[in-house]
Order: structure tokens, then C-alpha cells, then sequence
């Protein structure tokens, strides 16, 4: 009883306690990055958050709505046309440059407009690999979307003030990745040591994102 006890004191103490990283992403010019997406990997034993394994995604007004979503491994992602006209939801694996990794392998889905009085046309993708994902439609070519798929279960979309919170982070050593919709290639990871009671880094990148433009025919930019 007593070897028993000590054996269970023994595996607390060597499990880390558990902290939040604040993660703030820096473009080039050093101006908080949007839409950023922050990956933390720690190898400390302890209990991990879990992921995010359903969303859903909107068309409405000519665009994909979030524009970027953040999943886990294996999640269900529902996808709704919330317009009066017929769009397209072309899926598939993103890779540098912001274009189909293959174009034969992405998911195809036709979703009619919208009726009044009536639910909107749906259809839904599990997705099993995990990396970046590109959103788009055949027949109105400015809609673009993404999905990113994380391999860990902290993982976050940060805001437009470049910042990120991730929770219960264990103590110790962890390394802090980012991917951005408008990245080139992929940066180097940020070694980061959480402490108790919260720790927090910036992540200088090199990314320089995109200028807005309003997509031809699109009379909802800016909206």
C-alpha cells in the first residue's frame, strides 16, 4: 500500500504543471499579423486540451465565412450556401504559392442558392490528413478559403491584433510553429520555455500578407 502511494506521488510530481502561452505574430514590417495560425508542440507528459473535430463554414456574400478555420486531426467540417445562387466548394491539400498541391484529389461539392423558407444546401468533409487546406468555387473565382488542419492539440487562430492565447500549455520546453494563408514557405519554429503562471513570446515572420482587393462582382467588399 505504501510502495503503492509513493509510486502515485512519484508520477504527479513528474507531471508538469499546466500554464498559458500568449503567442503575438509580427509580419515583415513588424505589424501584428492576422489570421495567423499558432501551432505549439511540447513533449512535457501532462493532460492535453482537446481539438476542435467539428466546424461549420458559411458562403455568404461572395466568401467563405470564417475565412480560416482551425481543426484537429479527423474533424467533421459542415459546409452551408447561405446565398441565393449556386457556389462550389473546391477542397484540397494547399501547398506553397497558395494553389492545389493536386488538383485530382480535391473534393468537389455543388451547393444550390438558398430558398426562402427553406435550409440552406449542405454537405460535409471529414479530413484526415493534417496540414493546409484551400477553399474554393468554379463558379466565382475570387472565393477563397482556408482550412488548417493541426497535428497537435494546441492550435489557434489569432486575431488582427496578431495575438493568440493558448491553454494549458505544460511547464518546461515547447517550440511555437505558425502558418499563414500568405506565407511562402514554412518559417522556422520558435523555441519558447513556459513558466508558471502564463508565458508569453513574439514571432518575428517574414510574411507579408496579401492587400485586400475587391473581387470583380463582388458587391458585398468591404461589407
Amino acid at each position: 500500500m505504501r510502495a503503492t502511494l509513493i509510486s502515485a506521488l512519484l508520477l504527479l510530481a513528474a507531471v508538469a504543471q499546466a500554464a498559458d502561452l500568449t503567442v503575438t505574430v509580427l509580419d515583415r514590417n513588424g505589424k501584428p499579423l492576422a489570421d495567423a495560425v499558432v501551432l505549439v508542440d511540447s513533449n512535457v507528459q501532462g493532460p492535453r486540451p482537446a481539438p476542435v473535430m467539428e466546424a461549420g463554414i458559411a458562403q455568404e456574400k461572395l466568401r467563405f465565412v470564417p475565412t480560416v478555420t482551425v481543426v484537429g486531426l479527423g474533424a467533421k467540417i459542415n459546409f452551408s450556401n447561405l446565398d441565393s445562387w449556386d457556389h462550389h466548394v473546391i477542397l484540397g491539400l494547399m501547398g506553397a504559392g497558395g494553389v492545389y498541391v493536386d488538383p485530382g484529389l480535391n473534393t468537389q461539392m455543388r451547393l444550390a442558392g438558398r430558398v426562402a423558407g427553406k435550409p440552406p444546401a449542405a454537405d460535409s468533409k471529414v479530413l484526415s490528413q493534417p496540414g493546409a487546406y484551400l477553399l474554393g468555387c468554379h463558379i466565382h473565382g475570387s472565393m477563397r478559403g482556408h482550412i488548417y488542419v493541426a497535428d497537435t492539440p494546441w492550435a489557434k487562430l489569432g486575431g488582427e491584433d496578431g495575438k493568440a492565447v493558448l491553454q494549458s500549455v505544460p511547464e518546461g520546453p515547447a517550440r511555437v510553429r505558425i502558418w499563414h494563408p500568405d506565407q511562402l514557405v514554412d518559417g522556422t519554429p520558435t523555441s519558447v520555455q513556459v513558466t508558471s503562471g502564463g508565458s508569453a513570446v513574439t514571432v518575428h515572420t517574414q510574411i507579408a500578407p496579401a492587400r485586400k482587393k475587391r473581387p470583380a462582382g463582388d458587391p458585398y467588399f468591404g461589407g
